[in-house]
Order: structure tokens, then C-alpha cells, then sequence
């Protein structure tokens, strides 16, 4: 009997490393986009024209950093680090959700999903907070915790994709940044 459960447990262990290499080699590597600027309180700075009338809503921009174009429908944003499936891009319309490389792309953090896939669910808040962006299968691609912030000022990289932060007083949403 025990030579039996040894054989089982010898296979299963067998088929458990088999089960995870495979895992480990056909899974994607993560895409190299960077969350790059943000702007909380907006109140006359970059006005969202969704509804044809400008509302001043919080932004997040995303900047890809890779040689090829990356849909991040189906991707999530979080407030909250220990749940990294938080808010799904909605994927139905990979068009205004790939970023071609070298670009941009701004999400409107406004609470009106209903605007459409570029609108999240979600305000930024003023006194500061985490944000993440995670894979589809809840690996974080890039993420961010910041302080409190001011009325029309945006906190981004220093150079796109840079791993120093500043204050721009003159934000950049969809353009690249400059020290």
C-alpha cells in the first residue's frame, strides 16, 4: 500500500512540474507600459469632450514603452494593491484601447464608465492614493502610490516611462514628458 502511494505521489508531484512549466513557458510576458502622468481636481485643465460639453474630470495617462502596439482591453486598474482584478477595461473595441508604440493613452477617472471604455469607474482622490494596472491574469504591470495633490497641477515621470516623479504645472495629457 505504501509503495503505492508513493508511485501516485512520485506521478502527481511529476504532473504538477509539468502542469507549471508549461505555465511558465507559454504564458506572455508582461507589456512594457508605464502609468505616466496623472491629474486629480481638475477644474479647468484639460477638459474631457466625451458629451460634447467639456467636463474637467481626473485623468490617468498610460505611455507604451515597447517596439509594438498593446490593447490593454481586458486589463485591470485598482485602488487597491491586495485586489488586483479591480476594474476591467472593458475589451469591445481594441481601437480606442491600443496604444501604438512609443504612445499614449488617457483614461478619464471620472465615475461614468457609461461614457464609454476610456471612462473608469473611479475617481482619483486629491489627498492621494494607490493605483495599479495589472495583466489579465493579475500580474502588475505598473503601479504607482501618491500624495496629496493640487487643483490643476499633474504629477508625472520626469522623462516617459522614468522612474522619478514630479509636479507639472503645465500637465502633459498625451504628450511626452520633459524634465
Amino acid at each position: 500500500m505504501t509503495s503505492t502511494l508513493n508511485k501516485f505521489g512520485i506521478i502527481g508531484f511529476i504532473l504538477l512540474l509539468g502542469v507549471g512549466a508549461f505555465y511558465f513557458l507559454l504564458r506572455e510576458d508582461l507589456p512594457e507600459l508605464y502609468i505616466n502622468e496623472i491629474l486629480t481636481g481638475s477644474t479647468s485643465c484639460c477638459p474631457d469632450q466625451t458629451t460634447g460639453t467639456p467636463e474637467y474630470d481626473d485623468w490617468i495617462e498610460l505611455f507604451n514603452n515597447s517596439s509594438v502596439p498593446v490593447n490593454v482591453g481586458g486589463m485591470y486598474f485598482t485602488q487597491d494593491k491586495k485586489k488586483p482584478l479591480g476594474y476591467k477595461i472593458p475589451d469591445v473595441n481594441p481601437e480606442l484601447t491600443t496604444i501604438p508604440p512609443g504612445g499614449y493613452l488617457l483614461f478619464w477617472a471620472d465615475g461614468t464608465p457609461e461614457q464609454g471604455p476610456l471612462h473608469l469607474k473611479f475617481k482619483l482622490d486629491m489627498d492621494g492614493e494607490y493605483l495599479g494596472l495589472f495583466n489579465k491574469d493579475g500580474r502588475k504591470i505598473t503601479d504607482l502610490k501618491f500624495g496629496k495633490q493640487s487643483e490643476n497641477k499633474s504629477y508625472g515621470r520626469i522623462a516617459d516611462g522614468h522612474k522619478e516623479w514630479k509636479v507639472y504645472l503645465i500637465p502633459t495629457p498625451g504628450k511626452s514628458n520633459q524634465e
